[in-house]
């Protein structure tokens, strides 16, 4: 192809930096080329490209495009040099094209004219087709008289660009070059790629929403996959708005009077309103710098109804002119601050401040970041952190609301109380429970709302406890009642009587079913005992509802302690009571009380047949006891302990001899019992179903009194 008028002075340093190195990801290249369509006043801008694909293979370019064609005003020939070729020139300066778009008078996006270079970070081919000006005539793209719009036509090689040298850099000429067509605008075909993955349709159009704050009846935005064949739904999509749900009530907003500049007299026309649409004194929508001029910012700010689901949504975006300049979740404000974990996981904001690239450019090339360190930087950052404490003051009730309402949607909480509660009768149980289930709620992180199993152990905690609190609101409630009131104590206790029996229910209920989940184990005998062994120690209830934990009792701690210093003392031999060792070695026996007296507890796997040997051992354990109880200075045991028995679970006695006298003798004399797998399992679910039978018969004669 021939070379000629089209001109670019640019150093190889500059394409490397400002191109490659700068644009390394396709919604980023497709975003300035967009931008640059916006300030051509173009209407409608179109990218076609073969999306959720990767643009070449490891071994090099796989021959696909990408073309970015819009219907702005265009250039012709003779302008291409100095408004397009000149590489960081000042648009916005030069008294022909001036701040503002000629057609639609748009406020002009660009600035640093080096957003034509971006698609050099993904592909080394860039051909360029446009056209604009007047209608005139000529000769159209088949060499017949034609009339239209002059057309430039030219073809960037970034390998030529980045040659080692810094002369002036021709492209190529296209084909089309100074022929007429019958549509203004700028296409822009891509070509030559480096290995670089276009985003899938849905994720584009979201990247590209998210960089452009621009709202205007006369702008749109298509995606075409060409990926897809023509006429699937899906193949061509417009870009919408980047919508973000708030969370109610957690809104702010920054607004003013409608000028593009004030001076410090008129700062109290841009207002901040709060959630409740009041003015917010003390703040308003920009802030006073030291060169004595106000700085507006407007927008919004607020809490995502969610946490961030992605980066594109995390924390304030602050535009310039309609573009994305930075994108900020704290405006860099250090930890410590009121709400800083809500504010770190649901602020959401869209500001806009147009003065960012006015006298002194604060934007960062890449519009990744703004100059903070600058003094109007500084000053900006100032304002916006003031911003994210206000916000994390003002929120603390509606995010309370919010994390109630995901609370209780997640744990089906209403109809689990009522089931749990039917009726008018209950109606004080079922609002403590509520109470307290929104008690519980108000205070989870999103995270925490999102583990179901958290969930329902909340909600089982509140149905647990809401009998509870109820008996003691009215109980306290009757004790602080007037003389006299009988009638109204009556209705009090009734309630603290159904509260009472409602607790000792559920505890009835539950116990039941933890049973017959161990019943279930008896097919497995080594899991049964392992399982019972391990129970016994904080729920002795299992084996007797009457039996009570080391734990509770402060004499029978202190008893199991000294008797396995005693023991050691006597026998020579160490033994393990009821607690474990890192080594998870088994107890030898658990000790626990019942009615006034000492119990050692012995329990052997199911079908186990009980040995002399096995027996000696029990022996031990009774003949030490009983010695280690009649102690001088252990009276204080024996007021407390009057007596001491061994319950030995174990399907069979196997004993002979002397150990079969002295067994039956101490069953005759109710210092030992033995019970079969079999019969301690019924009579331990027996005594359950029984004590929450009499529990449900309670209630109901209660509520009807």
């Amino acid at each position: 192809m021939a070379t000629g008028q089209y001109v670019m002075t640019i150093s190889r340093l500059t394409v490397d930096k400002l191109g490659v190195k700068l644009y390394d990801r396709v919604s980023a290249v497709m975003a300035e080329l967009v931008a640059n369509s916006y300030d051509a006043d173009a209407t409608e801008v179109t990218i076609k490209a073969p999306m959720g694909t990767y643009l070449a293979t490891t071994r090099g370019d796989a021959g696909y495009k990408i073309v970015v064609s819009d219907n702005g005003v265009g250039m012709v020939p003779d302008v291409v040099n100095p408004f397009y070729l000149k590489v960081g020139g000042e648009r916005r300066k030069d008294p022909m094209r001036g701040n503002r778009s000629a057609k639609y008078g748009r406020r002009v996006m660009g600035r640093k004219g080096v957003g034509k270079l971006a698609p050099f970070g993904i592909c080394k081919t860039i051909e360029v087709i446009t056209a604009g000006g007047e209608i005139v005539e000529g000769i159209g793209p088949d060499g017949t008289p034609a009339e239209g719009y002059l057309t430039a036509h030219f073809i960037m090689k970034s390998s030529d660009m980045m040659a080692d040298h810094d002369e002036q850099y021709r492209p190529e000429i296209g084909a089309l070059d100074r022929r007429v067509i019958p549509e203004h605008g700028t296409t822009l075909i891509l070509s030559n790629f480096i290995r670089r993955m276009v985003p899938e349709t849905p994720t584009l159009s979201r990247q590209l929403s998210q960089r452009f704050g621009v709202a205007a009846n006369n702008w749109l935005v298509k995606l075409i996959d060409t990926e897809k064949a023509v006429g699937t739904p899906s193949r061509e999509v417009v870009v919408g708005a980047f919508d973000i749900d708030t969370m109610p009530n957690t809104k702010v907003t920054f607004k003013g009077d409608g000028t593009e500049a004030t001076d410090a007299g008129k700062a109290s026309n841009w207002q901040a309103i709060g959630p409740d649409g009041a003015v917010l004194p003390g703040f308003c929508a920009g802030f006073v710098h030291s060169d004595g001029r106000f700085y507006p910012v407007t927008g919004w700010v607020a809490y995502a109804k969610e946490s961030y689901r992605d980066d594109l949504m995390a924390g304030v975006r602050v535009y310039c002119r309609g573009k994305i300049a930075a994108q900020t979740s704290l405006f860099n404000l250090r930890s410590g601050f009121t709400g800083e974990y809500q504010v770190r996981s649901y602020l959401v904001g869209e500001l806009e401040a147009d003065w960012l690239d006015e006298a002194e450019d604060l934007i960062q090339t890449d519009r990744r970041d703004i100059l903070w360190s600058d003094d109007l930087g500084q000053k900006f950052e100032e304002w916006g952190q003031n911003v994210v404490k206000l916000l994390g003051t003002l929120s603390r009730e509606p995010l309370k609301k919010q994390a109630t309402a995901d609370f209780m949607k997640a744990g089906n909480v209403v109809e689990r109380v009522q089931q749990q509660f039917p009726g008018d009768e209950w109606k004080p149980i079922r609002d403590t429970t509520l109470r307290i289930a929104k008690m519980m709620g108000e205070r989870l992180r999103q995270g925490e709302i999102e583990d179901q199993e958290h969930v329902d152990a909340l909600v089982q905690l509140s149905l647990m406890l809401g009998p509870h609190v109820t008996l003691d609101d009215k109980l306290r409630e009757a004790a602080e009642a007037e003389e006299g009131a009988v009638g109204v104590l009556a209705s009090i206790l009734r309630t603290a009587r159904v509260a009472e029996l409602s607790s000792y229910g559920m505890i009835a209920e539950k116990r039941v079913q933890v049973i017959e989940k161990i019943m279930n184990l008896k097919d497995d005998p080594m899991q049964l005992e392992q399982a019972l062994q391990d129970s016994i120690e904080e729920a002795p209830w299992l084996i007797n509802p009457q039996w009570s934990p080391i734990t509770s009792n402060q004499s029978l701690s202190t008893l199991k302690t000294e008797f396995e210093k005693f023991f050691k003392k006597e026998t020579g031999e160490e033994i393990k009571l009821n607690e474990f060792d890192s080594k998870g070695k088994r107890p030898d026996f658990v000790l626990s009380s019942q009615d006034y007296g000492l119990q050692i507890i012995e329990i052997k796997r199911s079908g186990h047949t009980i040995t002399n040997a096995e027996w000696d051992r029990i022996q031990v354990y009774i003949d030490v006891m009983d010695k280690f109880l009649k102690l001088p200075g252990h009276e204080e045991f024996l007021a407390i302990f009057k007596r001491f028995f061994v319950t030995l679970v174990c399907d069979g006695i196997g004993l002979t001899g002397a150990q079969k006298r002295a067994f039956d003798a101490y069953r005759d004399d109710r210092v030992v019992e033995h019970i079969t797998w079999t019969n301690f399992l019924r009579r331990t679910q027996h005594m359950h179903k029984e004590f929450l039978e009499e529990a449900n018969r309670q209630k109901k004669l209660a509520l009807a009194s």
